[in-house]
């Protein structure tokens, strides 16, 4: 399936459209002061098709359960989506000028080029800021409209946006039988998606320059001589006895308040002592510096007598903290 930008501007009377929609919408606000802003597109939900190309795409199986690992000693909440892509896709946002380089925001949702299941579609975001003409009002519902109003170029930005576009009955467990279904607004080709908003009130996520995103570790253990990693969900057992199968001993390597947090793990499986205490009794190893000597580029050298080996893994895993009980 192509790319949802390239299936609306194959169509001639489409992009026709669009030019007279922003020029018209402008002018009516300008005369009418806004007063009835335009409907919003329609739902993608209300597409067969792509409703069942995101639901068959979006990384959520029904419901994410909300799992429990570590993170610099203390417990942490986690979820784990599918689709782990090394790169963000862009995310357009509309500003208008206020001068200089500076640029407002206004109250429009978020635009985006491709769904889940399209080449170039990835659950994370480079935000780029386009700045509308002064006095313009108006709606644009796909990022070929958004370039054809653009005061100018785009603006890519080193902010990270990580909302994945999801099924419209999709949920994630925020907390034991509280679940939340995707609430952000996103126009993609001409149609209004809803994703799951990780990056809300965060100011320190952040991408590379070019749009990769930050790579970092999660610990996955598993004890000398045994097969499983202390994992409840991979051994099929209550490790704890708290009456579920959600939690591990898996050790994240940067947390929310880290300046270099980021919502891509890759694994290192390590093998621990045999008898080593974990969530079966109260876990010894809750922090990478319980393992790892950790320098500031990252790279981690085992500290003697405290593991068996590990390995530094190719599997990138897409993880988001919980940023608070009950909620994302």
């Amino acid at each position: 399936m192509e790319p949802m930008a390239t299936r609306r501007s194959s169509n001639p009377a489409s992009r026709v459209h669009s030019g007279i929609f922003g020029i018209a919408g402008g002018l009516a606000c300008l005369l009418a002061a806004c007063s009835n802003p335009p409907a919003p597109p329609p739902s993608l939900y209300d597409d067969a098709a792509l409703a069942a190309q995101v639901d068959d795409n979006d990384g959520i199986d029904g419901t994410a359960p909300l799992l429990t690992a570590f993170v610099h000693g203390e417990t942490v909440s986690y979820w784990t989506i599918d689709g782990a892509p090394a790169n963000a896709m862009p995310i357009y946002r509309l500003c208008r000028p206020e001068g200089g380089e500076r640029c407002a925001p206004i109250d429009h949702p978020i635009i985006a080029p491709f769904l889940p299941g399209d080449a170039g579609y990835a659950p994370y975001g480079q935000v780029h800021w386009v700045e509308l003409p002064e006095g313009w009002e108006g709606q644009l519902a796909s990022v070929e409209d958004a370039l054809a109003e653009a005061a100018r170029e785009p603006r890519p930005t080193s902010e990270l946006l990580h909302c994945p576009i999801a099924a419209e009955d999709a949920q994630i467990e925020v907390a034991d039988g509280m679940t939340v279904t995707p609430q952000r607004r996103v126009f993609v080709g001409g149609m209004e998606a809803r994703c799951f908003d990780f990056s809300a009130t965060r100011d320190n996520r952040a991408l590379l320059p070019g749009g990769e995103l930050f790579v970092r570790h999660v610990y996955v253990l598993t004890r000398e001589g045994e097969d499983a990693p202390l994992v409840e969900s991979m051994r099929m057992t209550d490790m704890n006895g708290d009456g579920d199968q959600l939690d591990s001993n898996n050790v994240f390597g940067v947390g929310l308040g880290d300046s270099d947090y980021t919502p891509l793990w890759k694994m290192v499986t390590v093998t621990v002592p045999a008898g080593l205490a974990s969530i079966d009794t109260t876990a010894e190893y809750t922090d990478a510096e319980d393992m790892f000597t950790v320098a500031p580029d990252y790279t981690i050298t085992a500290r003697a007598d405290r593991i068996v080996d590990y390995e530094i893994t190719e599997v990138l895993i897409n993880c988001p903290l919980q940023s608070a009980p009950g909620q994302l």
